[in-house]
C-alpha cells in the first residue's frame, strides 16, 4: 500500500506544473479573447515564425532572431495591453492597430530590440523585471510603438515639429544605431533644455516623438513640470497633443 500511495505521489507532483502551466494559458486566452471582443485587437504569445513577421523582415542580411515569451510575462502583460487601449478612443484602435506579437527577444543583425511596428502590428518585448521590463517601461513601450504607427499613417507637421530642435542639429539616423547605447535613456537638464525627453529622441523624429507620446499618456505630470521649465519640450508637447486630438476629439490633455 505504501509503494502504491508513493507512486501516486509521484505521479500528482509530475503532472501539478503541468496543470498548472494549462491553468495560465487557459486565462491569457480567455483574456486574449477579451481583448479582441472589446478591443478589435489580436494579441499573439505563441511564437509562430512563420506567421509573425512580413517576409521582407525574413531576409538573411536583416538576421532577424526571435524567442517567444514567458507565459509569465504575458499573464502579466494583459493588464497593461488592456490599460493601454482604454486610454485611446475606440475608433483610432480599430482603424490603425490590428496585431500585438509578444516576444521574449527580438533582434535584428545582432542587435536586441525592445519593440518596432509594422502596418497595424506592433512588437512588444518583455523578458523579466530584471530586466528593466517592469510594468512602467512596458506601459511606455506600447504607446511608443502606437505612436509610430499613428505617424506613419497619418499627417504628421514633422516641420514644426523640427523647428524646436537646437540650431544645426541634426538626428543621427532611425534609432537603429543607437539600440545598443547603454546612455539612450539617460535624461539630462541639458537634453530638455535641447527639447528632448532622454537621449533616445536624438535619432529621428519618430522616436523624437515616441518618448514625448508616451510620458504624455503616463507621465503626464512630469512632463508638464519639465515643458513648464523647457521651451523646446514645451513646444514638442503642444504638437503632441494636437496631433491627437486631430485624430480625434475624445482625446484629452488637460
Amino acid at each position: 500500500m505504501l509503494k502504491t500511495s508513493s507512486i501516486l505521489c509521484a505521479v500528482l507532483l509530475t503532472l501539478l506544473p503541468q496543470a498548472s502551466a494549462s491553468l495560465e494559458t487557459d486565462y491569457i486566452d480567455q483574456q486574449i479573447a477579451l481583448i479582441q471582443t472589446d478591443f478589435g485587437v489580436q494579441v499573439h504569445y505563441r511564437y509562430d515564425p512563420l506567421t509573425f513577421f512580413p517576409a521582407e523582415w525574413k531576409q538573411p542580411a536583416l538576421a532577424l532572431t526571435a524567442v517567444e515569451i514567458d507565459v509569465s510575462e504575458a499573464t502579466r502583460l494583459l493588464p497593461l495591453i488592456r490599460q493601454f487601449l482604454e486610454i485611446h478612443p475606440g475608433p483610432v484602435v480599430h482603424a490603425d492597430l490590428e496585431n500585438i506579437y509578444l516576444l521574449r527577444e527580438l533582434s535584428f543583425k545582432g542587435k536586441p530590440y525592445g519593440g518596432t511596428h509594422r502596418d497595424k502590428n506592433m512588437y512588444i518585448v518583455c523578458d523579466g523585471v530584471r530586466n528593466r521590463y517592469d510594468d512602467a517601461f512596458l506601459l511606455r513601450r506600447l504607446h511608443s510603438e502606437f505612436s509610430s504607427i499613428l505617424l506613419v499613417r497619418h499627417p504628421f507637421p514633422t516641420n514644426n515639429w523640427i523647428q524646436f530642435n537646437p540650431e544645426g542639429f541634426t538626428y543621427s539616423g532611425n534609432g537603429f544605431e543607437m539600440v545598443d547605447n547603454p546612455s539612450r535613456y539617460d535624461h539630462t537638464d541639458r537634453s530638455c533644455s535641447d527639447g528632448f525627453l532622454i537621449n533616445y529622441c536624438r535619432s529621428s523624429v519618430q522616436n523624437d516623438f515616441n518618448i514625448v507620446s508616451s510620458w504624455l499618456f503616463t507621465k503626464k505630470k512630469e512632463l508638464d513640470t519639465l515643458s513648464q521649465q523647457h521651451t523646446r519640450l514645451r513646444e514638442k508637447q503642444n504638437i503632441a497633443e494636437q496631433f491627437y486630438t486631430s485624430l480625434s476629439d475624445q482625446y484629452t490633455f488637460d
